[in-house]
């Protein structure tokens, strides 16, 4: 079957060419390369941040004669692709027009609001639990009571990651022939929290930061994210598509600060709700909310946190300092500063908070019914989607307009 394009074999194949060739162009800047996954057999082959712009500007003039989600969505990836060029030009752009060229997203601070309304909500949900006092004194007694650390944390995730697995076939999308975790492991001294690496043939592993007290409500949500169905299920998923000719060879990779990366990272970040673990009134479902409104309450300081220190209005104190008053362990708020100052992280770090915020509020249209969720389903994983495609494919699935950077 012959690959699908949104443009033309050629202009698909120089796009990929232009989009890899920046992520080996960028590869001294940040360290890391920008491309996590490649499932064509396209590799770099442009030397200079002038030959990539030259091969955009000639995808661009062949995307301006499309039309609908091709074009939109291609539009959205040259944006970005350009933006990545500024960056590494080291072009004097504020900082959030930087987010908004790589996201879509404008990166403002999350209102206060909504950090009020998650205190109430883990105060609630914590008493029900049995944890009596003030929020603050709630919460350190059930971190005290329920955090596991070191190599526990791996021994604990062995049966959540097959009982996810299990289900995401169950309640989501049945997996490709022959995909599986080959290795779950624990790592120190790093940034992050988790991180999955795909490797090819529906195969892939997965690390966990071992250093970190790990609350094990967050650590269900976390290893949901990084596997099933997360990020392992959208490598695996990506990849057997475009082996059939259903995915199109201009979206047949996984690039870093790019449009794509807010349903990229939003997706995983609902995946356990996608599950429904959360769901019902058992003690466990509580349990499992109060673990993401725990996360959630912290993601705010740290978007927050990210976007005042990127635009010089915060000092590396101070925004530890804010993210331990929404409850971060120092330990984490060291960490995650790290992060969103990190050259390649900064730019993309939004991602998360709102990638989170964008997948939840349109999943919250398609519950209603076991066909409504395959709707949102074949949205989600089947479609290749940025930010803004994503925003407009639900309001026209749901028949409704769609905001979700507007709050109650």
């Amino acid at each position: 079957m012959p690959p699908l394009v949104y443009t033309d074999p050629a202009t698909a194949r120089l796009y990929v060419d232009a989009v890899t060739s920046l992520s080996e162009l960028g590869r001294p800047r940040f360290g890391r390369p920008l491309i996590l996954a490649n499932y064509t057999d396209v590799v770099p082959t442009l030397t200079s941040l002038e030959a990539v712009e030259g091969a955009l500007d000639t995808v661009e003039s062949v995307v301006a004669d499309t039309s609908g989600h091709p074009r939109a969505y291609m539009e959205a990836l040259l944006r970005g692709s350009r933006t990545v060029v500024s960056v590494l030009r080291d072009e004097d752009r504020p900082y959030r027009e930087l987010v908004q060229g790589i996201l879509e997203i404008d990166h403002v601070p999350i209102p206060e609001s909504e950090a009020d309304r998650l205190r109430a909500e883990l105060h609630e949900g914590l008493g029900l639990l049995g944890y009596e006092g003030r929020v603050e004194r709630q919460v350190d007694a059930w971190l005290e009571e329920t955090s596991l650390t070191g190599d526990a944390v791996i021994e604990w995730g062995q049966q959540i990651l097959a009982d996810a697995r299990r289900d995401t076939e169950l309640k989501v999308l049945k997996l490709p022939p022959g995909e599986g975790v080959d290795s779950f492991t624990g790592i120190r001294d790093v940034h992050y929290s988790g991180r999955s690496q795909y490797t090819g043939n529906a195969r892939g592993w997965l690390h966990f930061n071992i250093d970190k007290a790990w609350q094990r409500d967050l650590f269900v949500h976390v290893l949901c994210h990084e596997a099933y169905p997360g990020h392992q299920t959208f490598y695996a998923l990506w990849d057997a598509l475009y082996g059939e000719g259903r995915w199109p060879v201009e979206a047949a990779y996984y690039q870093l600060n790019n449009p794509t990366n807010a349903v990229f990272e939003g997706g995983p970040e609902v995946a356990m709700h996608f599950l429904g673990w959360d769901e019902g009134d058992t003690k466990e479902a509580l349990a499992l909310r109060m673990g993401l409104a725990y996360m959630d309450l912290g993601r705010i300081a740290m978007n927050n946190a990210c976007l005042a220190c990127n635009t010089g209005e915060m000092t590396r104190a101070e925004a530890v300092d804010l993210m331990v008053d929404h409850f971060v362990l120092r330990a984490d708020a060291e960490r995650a500063y790290e992060f969103f100052t990190d050259s390649l992280a900064r730019t993309n770090y939004a991602q998360y908070y709102y990638g989170r915020r964008i997948v939840n509020e349109a999943f919250k249209r398609f519950e209603g019914s076991e066909s409504d969720r395959q709707r949102f389903f074949d949205l989600i994983y089947r479609t290749p989607h940025s930010t803004s495609t994503f925003v407009t494919a639900v309001a026209e699935a749901s028949g409704e307009p769609f905001d979700p950077f507007t709050y109650a």
